[in-house]
């Protein structure tokens, strides 16, 4: 039995894409969990970060069924360029309000699994297939036959025809 091997980069592929959808329906429970629960104080950026993971984990779980079925690699591409955007969209809010580290350490982590999603992408693009190289053989070319056919061919020389009077025979001589 034969078994069919995939590139490393198609298999890099489809494991972010399965990680992404875990991580995505992960970053849609903890949003939720931010906005529902009473103990914590709901500030603008704490709902801001819940929207947008909420937004990064829809498109998330997008992404990662595209990654899985998909042949054209062109959506998954731009998936995860947005993806990328919405993750550093919380992360320029937090920098600019001047936060800590201990609070936008969740943004930036959020902004590596969209990066390693879009890298996977782009690897799995760039896979070159291997170019099928024709055999050597003694057939002409088609380019070698166009010059043949738009040359004019050289007349063949007349040979000498020959007939019966030209051609005599040699009387036999006596033997002594």
């Amino acid at each position: 039995m034969e078994q069919q091997k995939t590139p490393r980069a198609a298999s890099f592929l489809l494991v972010m894409s399965w990680i992404y959808i875990i991580f995505a329906i992960g970053m849609i429970g903890f949003a939720i969990f931010q906005l529902t629960n009473s103990e914590i104080q709901l500030t603008f950026r704490i709902a801001t970060e819940s929207v947008f993971l909420i937004i990064g984990g829809a498109l998330g779980i997008l992404a990662g069924i595209f990654g899985l079925v998909s042949k054209n690699l062109k959506r998954c591409r731009l998936i995860g360029l947005m993806l990328l955007a919405i993750a550093a969209v919380p992360l320029i809010i937090n920098l600019i309000a001047g936060d800590t580290f201990n609070l936008y350490w969740k943004n930036l982590a959020a902004i590596i699994l969209p990066f390693l999603y879009l890298l996977a992408a782009l690897f799995k693009r760039s896979v070159k297939k291997p170019a099928i190289t024709p055999t050597p053989s003694n057939q002409p070319t088609a380019e070698q036959l166009s010059q043949y056919a738009a040359a004019p061919k050289p007349e063949p020389e007349p040979q000498p025809q020959t007939t019966e009077e030209e051609v005599k025979p040699e009387p036999e001589q006596p033997q002594s």
